[in-house]
């Protein structure tokens, strides 16, 4: 690429003093050098905005913003307004990333159009290691269960025609954006490389909100019918097959007034 394309960092910040330091050296750190980095502290109430603060006096790359405690969809919505890169890249302020990642992201979607999302190999830390293990995506896949992790790169003129993150969700907010992507077409890559890696602590979204996968799955189908009648009527094989999947479709048979499947 003679011009690479700038990537915007997306990074919702709420009490994170003890990592951000760590999620914003990374960045400092990549291969790849055309990006901004929007952090949005939303109400904290430690020491985050100082330390972000310090960062973005070193390096106008890094741009600090803060609003009134309204949630991470509403962080992420909000910075999104505030970047200009080709390109969105969300990043938890408490997670890493490998300095190859978003090199490699960028190069697969400028040479393939067709593509919409790229992400790569999760891997834990902290309180829990080891490979993230996902599913491979297909839409129908992505309708019963998140496949995508959170951290994965997507154009902007693909976001600004959906609404964007929900702010009525305080988790999977990314697995409805996804939907909401592929939904009309397209398809995703996965790196098979190990280049993001997620924190696992006691202070995690998934574990302050313990909404479970079902409840999700209700309401995502509530959100999405049009694109959830392909998946009732053509039920994929796999759902028959893993007791988890079929009681996760199940709950979608009974939304439609279906018979459940035993």
């Amino acid at each position: 690429m003679d011009q690479p394309p700038k990537v915007s960092i997306i990074t919702p910040c709420y009490n994170r003093e003890k990592f951000i330091s760590q999620t914003l050296d990374c960045l400092l750190n990549m291969d790849y050098s055309e990006w901004e980095c929007i952090v949005m502290d939303d109400g904290s109430t430690d020491f985050s905005a100082n330390i972000i603060q310090t960062y973005a006096s070193k390096d106008k790359r890094i741009r600090y913003y803060f609003q009134k405690n309204s949630g991470i969809s509403s962080a992420k919505n909000n910075a999104i307004a505030l970047s200009s890169g080709k390109y969105i890249f969300p990043l938890d302020s408490d997670d890493l990333i490998s300095p190859e990642y978003i090199k490699e992201a960028v190069e697969i979607l400028e040479k393939s159009p067709e593509v919409k999302i790229v992400y790569a190999q999760g891997v834990y830390f902290g309180t829990k290691k080891g490979k993230w293990k996902l599913a491979d995506y297909s839409l129908d896949e992505l309708l019963v269960s998140n496949c995508i992790h959170n951290s994965a790169l997507f154009r902007r003129s693909d976001f600004e025609k959906t609404k964007g993150y929900d702010p009525e969700l305080v988790i999977n907010e990314d697995w409805d954006l996804w939907i909401n992507l592929l939904k009309s077409g397209g398809s995703v890559v996965k790196i098979e490389k190990d280049y993001f890696f997620y924190r696992k602590h006691d202070d995690s979204n998934i574990v302050k909100y313990p909404q479970r996968d079902l409840d999700m799955l209700r309401l995502l189908y509530e959100k999405n019918k049009d694109v959830y009648a392909h998946l009732l009527e053509n039920p994929i094989q796999l759902l028959f097959e893993h007791r988890k999947y079929r009681e996760r479709y199940n709950v979608l048979r009974r939304l439609t007034f279906r018979k459940p499947i035993k």
